[in-house]
Parts: C-alpha cells; structure tokens; sequence
C-alpha cells in the first residue's frame, strides 16, 4: 500500500512540474533460461540433508532440469530543478529490479548469514512499484552533496557495485548523505548512511553506516588508484541456520565490521589490467561465539587486451577467501551478486529452483573460491561473440576426522568425517550480442560445465555421482 502511495505521489508530482526538465532513462529486458540437470548430480533421487553436502533437493515431480523467464525493469527519471539542485530516482518492479514471467511472486532474498553486511545492500522487494532509489544533487562552487536513497561504486566493483549494467539485477544501496569533493585528479566522497531500521526505530536498532573514499584518476598517465573506509555497526537481531537439516537459529546480535578496499588501474596502451583487493575485519556477531571475529579478503584481477579493431582478449583471475569451521573466526568472504566471471558457475542460487523459500535464483555470489578465466571477443559494427573457459577450485574444504568445517552452500557449521575434494570444475562459455539499434540489443549464451567433485560431496565415504551440466539462455534488452 505505501508503495503504491508513494508511486501516486511521485506521478502526480511529475504532472505539476511538467515545466521542468525532465530526462527518462532506463531499461527493459526480457530473457528464457534453461539449465539441464542444475543439481550436478547423476540420478533423480534424494539422499537427504546431511552434515555437509552439497546435494540440491528435488522438486515435486523429480524434475532435474528447470526452465524460467524473466523480466528486468527500471525506470529512471532525472529533473534538473536549477542549476544548484537535480532529483534523480530509479523506479522498478519485483525483487532484484524484476521478476518472473507467470508468477505474482517476489521470490525475495534468502535469510541467513550470506551476504547481509557488506555486498549487497537490498530495498524491501514487492509486487508492486519499488523506488529503489531518490535522491538529490546539490552543487555547489566547493563540493556536490547528494541526500537520499542512493548507489555507490567503487574499482571493479567487486563488493561494492552500483548496478549499472544493463543485466544488473542487484546495487550497493546508501540512504543518508554523500559529499563529493573534486581536488585536480583526486576525488574525495565521505558519506554517512543508514542502511536498515528493522521493525524499530529506536537508537540501537538500526545498522550505520559511514566511511570515506578516496581516488586518484589522471587520464594523462593512464593510471588510477584508490582507498575506501567503510565501518558498519548494528545490534540487530539476524537470523541463521546453525547445523544441517536442523530448525534451529540464533540471533547473530551486534556487530561490528570494517572494510578496507584497494584499488589500482593501469593502462599502456592497448593493454590494460586492474586489481581490487577487499579486506574485512571486526566482530561479525554469534556466528560461533558472542562477538565472532570476523577476518576475510579477497584479491580480484583483471587484464585486457585489445589485438586490433575486431579482436580483444580478457583474463580474470581471483582468490575468495571461504572459512574452515574453526570457531576462532569467521573468514567467508561473499562478492557482489552483480559480479560474475561466468554464465553458469557462481551465477545461480540453484536451491530456490526447486524451493523459492530459499531465495531468489539470482542471489548467488563468488565466495569460497579461488578462479582464472581467460576470454576472446570478435566484435563488429552490429555483432559481439564472446568465447572463454573458466576454471575454479574450492578455497576451503571439508577434512577427514570429524574436524570442524563450513557448508557454503547452506550457510550451516557441522564436523567433518570424510576429505572433500577441491575441484569445482572448468566450464565452457560461449555468447553473442546482436545491437539491432543503438537502444535495442537481442543476445544469447550457453555455458557447460565440467562439474568438479567438490559437488559430490556428502560427508560419507561414498560421495554421490556427479554429473555435467548446461545453460542456454536468450534475451532482449531496449535501453532508454
């Protein structure tokens, strides 16, 4: 209903200032995706939740392929009021700026640990219009100040992603304040936000959330660098699954988290590579204990290089930290679901296919991995083709001799009986983008992996049958 009013007030608001400039930006797209056997696994029965695995429920019907469409929506208007002032918005529809064809349902994100602190920062998602964003730009002669509900960017966008890509369905969300401050080739941004109140508006409920950045970007020298500062602070009462197959949850309490993310860009001519490098530390709660040391990193990399006017070729290469299970700290580190080096791989949340109470099928983040890709691209004046292989191990495992160890899948602590292997796998990737018109886009992409042992693993000494996989997908994007 508030949505609702809220859309009315801003329609209406749009009529009495149709004097005003008015800028309509946004995007529409429509895809079909098919993935053939998503559990990896040979055979179409299930041998349950048991500590450890990597086992996928079936669905009714035992079905092991799946087969969706969906939308992707936002609207995004930008109204210069003077030269002093610009409201810009993003409007859209559904959780993750979509939803799905046939379905009413949101299919929001999944609860647990995951990702609540630092990768992906989410707006409530519903069936009706959602302002994701709405702000205002004060300029003035010293600094630009931006209040409201807003997105941020930093370096590859590795945790910190403003969603801007066409196919982006998530962003890095800020409500609060931002001040931008350009000095020559250095840009200055300290912010201070809220980022969630919970069911409570009073004091110790809400998570804050302040930092400052600081980048350095000289187009003469080819050459960027930067810091970001980020601390967040909660004593909100989160929920995650302790153990395997089990009801049982605890509050993960107060928290208190920093992030230290580097950056560096540099290019020499047709070559270019840049590195990121996250690094979170604080008290992340009762994941083990009370106020559970929190230690993760990760270092993303990325090269290109440009052959001539039709050939380029990239390489990604990263190492995520995953944790152990020693309760001493917890050392998971979650990218953001915006950044995917894969059309298979890290790409889906493959357990909210055959039950949506797990989630969205596209929360799904690189975590627990350490990955290299290398890619070549043919483009012309209307075609792209892409081609790359990817290739990926497990960072941490599960160890024989019920020793302590993390499910990553499930979020979930259990103690290990038997070795797990490493291996996720090496997939095969293939796409290719049709530019219609300058706003009209229709592409395609398959993907086959080579699914790794890691996905046999039951905690037995029989781990189940593995088994390869594909993905085939079309879509249509008009950008506005």
């Amino acid at each position: 209903m508030l949505r609702s009013q809220v859309a009315i007030i801003f329609l209406v608001f749009c009529q009495n200032i149709s004097a005003l400039p008015i800028d309509w930006h946004g995007v529409l797209g429509f895809d079909t995706n098919i993935i053939d056997n998503y559990r990896r696994l040979e055979g179409n029965t299930f041998a349950g939740n048991s500590d450890g695995t990597q086992e996928i429920p079936l669905p009714a019907g035992n079905e092991e392929s799946a087969n969706w469409q969906s939308y992707i929506f936002r609207l995004q208007p930008n109204i210069v009021i003077n030269d002093s002032a610009t409201i810009k918005a993003e409007l859209s529809s559904g959780y993750a700026r979509g939803g799905f064809a046939g379905s009413n349902s949101t299919q929001s994100q999944q609860s647990g640990l995951g990702n609540q602190l630092y990768p992906l920062n989410f707006s409530d998602g519903g069936d009706s219009l959602i302002v994701n964003q709405l702000y205002t730009e004060l300029y003035s002669d010293t600094a630009t100040y931006v209040i409201g509900r807003q997105s941020q960017h930093f370096g590859l966008g590795a945790v910190i992603d403003s969603g801007e890509d066409t196919w982006d369905r998530f962003f890095y969300l800020r409500d609060g304040l931002t001040i931008k401050v350009k000095l020559g080739n250095f840009k200055i941004e300290p912010y201070w936000t809220r980022v969630g109140a919970g069911s409570s508006l009073t004091k110790g409920t809400r998570i804050k959330d302040y930092g400052i950045s600081l980048v350095y970007d000289s187009i003469e020298r080819d050459m960027a660098f930067g810091i970001l500062y980020n601390k967040k602070q909660t004593t909100q009462d989160n929920s995650f699954q302790t153990n395997v197959g089990s009801a049982s949850t605890q509050s993960l309490g107060a928290t208190d988290v920093k992030m230290t993310d580097l950056y560096f860009k540099k290019a020499f001519g047709d070559f270019d590579f840049a590195v990121e490098v996250p690094i979170l530390s604080g008290e992340i709660g009762n994941v083990y204990t009370a106020n559970t040391k929190y230690k993760a990193q990760a270092i993303v990399l990325e090269a290109n290089l440009k052959a001539s006017n039709s050939w380029s070729f990239g390489l990604r290469a990263g190492k995520v930290n995953g944790d152990d299970g020693n309760s001493s700290s917890f050392e998971a580190m979650y990218l953001n679901p915006n950044y995917q080096i894969a059309n298979l791989l890290f790409r889906y949340n493959l357990g909210a296919i055959s039950n949506s109470a797990n989630g969205n099928v596209y929360d799904s983040y690189i975590n627990n991995a350490t990955y290299a890709k290398v890619s070549a691209h043919y483009q012309t004046e209307k075609w792209k083709w892409d081609m790359a292989a990817i290739w990926a191990k497990a960072d941490q495992v599960a160890k024989a001799g019920g020793q302590p160890a993390y499910n990553h899948l499930r979020n979930e602590t259990y103690n290990s009986n038997f070795a797990q292997e490493d291996d996720l796998g090496l997939e095969i990737d293939s796409g290719f983008e049709y530019r219609w018109n300058s706003e009209i886009t229709i592409g395609g992409s398959a993907g086959y992996l080579l699914t790794g042992d890691y996905f046999g693993y039951n905690n037995t000494a029989t781990p189940n049958e593995i088994g390869n996989t594909y993905i085939l997908q079309l879509r249509t994007a008009i950008t506005f």
